[in-house]
């Protein structure tokens, strides 16, 4: 699903966030970092989201959940990790996020890609934080 998208707004959306996220992580962390939050991100949150609606959605937004969740962590515990998010641009996607839960934005919305994302890369973003050995 994560391939998939219903609209041509919501492909530039996603692919915004993995240019502009996606590519401070590889950067700073590494290709292996970023093939591996793409591969959890867009399969776990999936899956979850396949059990709460079905098969019929799609996108990459679990995935850009997870970019976000592990840069704006990674910038708040580890700031010589290079990643950073300004909270505004966190506040505008937790924004988002409830605004799915509810009927306001007139579309259906994967819900559980999106929190199952944010979760993950929060979650990775934690351990990560505790591990990773930076050089400046």
């Amino acid at each position: 699903p994560t391939l998939l998208h219903f609209s041509l707004m919501h492909i530039m959306f996603n692919l915004l966030w993995w240019w502009y996220l996606g590519g401070k992580i590889e950067l700073r962390l590494g290709a292996p970092k970023l093939l591996v939050l793409l591969l959890v991100a867009g399969t776990l949150p999936n899956i979850l989201q396949y059990f709460i609606s079905g098969p019929n959605f799609g996108g990459l937004s679990g995935v850009v959940y997870a970019l976000v969740g592990y840069t704006w962590l990674m910038g708040k515990r580890r700031p010589q990790s290079g990643l950073q998010l300004p909270d505004s641009y966190m506040g505008f996607m937790m924004l988002w996020l409830v605004l799915g839960f509810t009927d306001l934005l007139g579309m259906p919305i994967a819900n559980g890609a999106h929190l199952g994302g944010l979760l993950i890369g929060l979650t990775q973003a934690a351990f990560d934080s505790r591990k990773i050995k930076y050089s400046n």
